[in-house]
């Protein structure tokens, strides 16, 4: 779930989740627009908190490009792995 969606679920403006959340209210605003890309754990915490649910439901971790290969490379290889050798 998205921090929006949370948040209107709640049926909170962003003043009254940024008041619960002890967060400045341009945050809430810059995530939502996605103009602010990250914010610190103990903000994405309270914001979590303030919503009555986990830090990940509201911010999905996405996997770097380098991070994605890695993942590929390794599926590659674990395939390759499972394949019996040919005999000669």
């Amino acid at each position: 779930m998205q921090l929006k969606i949370a948040r209107k679920i709640a049926g909170l403006t962003q003043r009254q989740l940024a008041h619960r959340a002890h967060v400045d209210p341009t945050i809430i605003s810059g995530l939502e627009r996605g103009t602010r890309r990250s914010a610190s754990y103990i903000t994405l915490v309270r914001l979590a908190r303030a919503l009555n649910c986990e830090p990940e439901e509201l911010f999905p971790v996405a996997l770097t490009d380098a991070e994605d290969s890695l993942l590929d490379d390794d599926e590659a290889h674990h395939e390759r792995s499972e394949t019996p050798a040919r005999r000669r």
